[in-house]
């Protein structure tokens, strides 16, 4: 340790030093200010021991430059002194000084005081490690944070492409979508897509939970029913035959999902959906629920109404019969589907937006485009929430027929 003795007297100067090699500390001693702070600025001081009354100035002049040079290393200051009033060792302490001891010098007490700044130094040296080994740790999370922002970035990019095309019409079948994902990755998906040539699939699933694993069961599924079901369910046919090409009913697709997704302790992500087929030659739909909202059904030039046909959410119950409800649609006919992040959505009073709300919001709007129903919806639940974002999960889909 190297130690910087500033001391006008030369005897006391001396016989400090003399003392300080003997217990083995590495010493520079000068007689007046000037020097010391030269000695502080160009050499790693650790410890310095000060008279109070000096040439140049003073030792509490010294400790503020001390202190006013933010050293990465803390500089221990024990100040001399043969001045008694409390009031100049309250003045010494504000000043920047660490410890006191006063004239005439006792140099048992000195090196006691010497080792209790010795031990206060190496805390402060392992505190500076830990800070650099934190500071350390801290850069390599942010690093690890902003890839796996920058990875959450890609997957939300991924997940919305899954999403159905509001530009493509399939046939005989317009539509539209809210998507506001609670986070970057959303449980929620839904698409519509071509079964056969007079066959339309559609669907809406919400994964239970949220976040990355929920995500990633919702964008398995989403792959799984993104396929021809007529291809991951093929029926009987004769193997001198051709194919037979029809689509399976909406009961057939969600109990086999049913089947595959089950619930246990490796798996807890169960998940409600609704599944529909809608046939345009025979102007039907074929429409299961499994654990999801109800979906609204408005026809032309009428009200808004429930379908109502309840069963369990999809991987809870392994041997589940599934039950499906059939309707028939005419021109300008329209199925809402859509999560409870809708319908469970909370104003800042607590209250939720609720099935009644967002009925009356379809039937006041029915004379609109999907487009500007779809951009009504989002503003009026923008303006529940007061702006501040969804808890969970928004999505909806809308179909219009022709």
């Amino acid at each position: 340790m190297l130690i910087l003795i500033v001391e006008d007297n030369l005897i006391t100067r001396t016989l400090l030093q003399s003392y300080l090699q003997k217990w083995g500390y590495d010493v520079v001693s000068v007689d007046n200010i000037n020097s010391a702070i030269e000695v502080i600025e160009t050499q790693k001081i650790q410890l310095v021991i000060t008279d109070w009354l000096m040439p140049g100035g003073n030792g509490t002049q010294l400790c503020q430059h001390i202190r006013a040079l933010k050293q990465t290393c803390y500089t221990y200051v024990i100040m001399i002194t043969s001045l008694e009033e409390s009031q100049f060792a309250a003045e010494g302490l504000q000043s920047g000084a660490d410890d006191f001891i006063r004239k005439p010098l006792q140099y048992d007490e000195l090196r006691a005081r010497l080792k209790a700044g010795e031990r206060i130094l190496e805390l402060e040296k392992n505190l500076q490690k830990k800070h650099g080994q934190l500071l350390e740790t801290s850069d390599k999370l942010k690093a690890a944070s902003e890839l796996i922002n920058k990875d959450l970035g890609l997957a939300m990019l991924m997940q919305r492409s899954l999403l159905p095309s509001i530009t493509h019409h399939y046939t005989g079948v317009t539509i539209d979508w809210l998507f506001e994902p609670s986070t970057q990755l959303s449980g929620d998906i839904f698409n519509c897509f071509a079964l056969s040539e007079h066959h339309v699939g559609f669907y809406i699933l919400d994964v239970v939970g949220h976040g990355i694993a929920s995500a990633m069961q919702s964008f398995t599924l989403s792959q799984l029913l993104a396929m021809k079901a007529n291809t991951i369910y093929p029926p009987p046919s004769p193997p001198t035959q051709q194919p037979i090409v029809t689509a399976p009913s909406a009961r057939t697709v969600v109990t086999n999902l049913n089947r595959s997704f089950q619930t246990d302790a490796n798996n807890i992500l169960y998940f409600t959906m609704i599944y529909g087929i809608i046939d345009t030659v025979n102007g039907s739909v074929d429409l299961c629920q499994a654990g999801h909202p109800y979906a609204l059904y408005l026809k032309s030039g009428g009200s808004a109404e429930f379908i109502a046909k309840s069963n369990l959410p999809v991987g809870i119950k392994p041997d589940m019969d599934y039950e499906s409800v059939s309707l028939r649609y005419a021109p300008g006919d329209r199925i809402i589907i859509y999560s409870d992040g809708i319908t469970e959505c909370q104003n800042k009073a607590g209250e939720m937006f609720g099935s009644s709300r967002l009925k009356a919001f379809v039937n006041d709007s029915a004379h609109l485009k999907l487009v500007d129903v779809v951009k009504g919806l989002k503003a009026y639940l923008n303006e529940w929430r007061d702006g501040e974002g969804f808890d969970d999960d928004v999505s909806l889909l809308m179909l219009e027929f022709s």
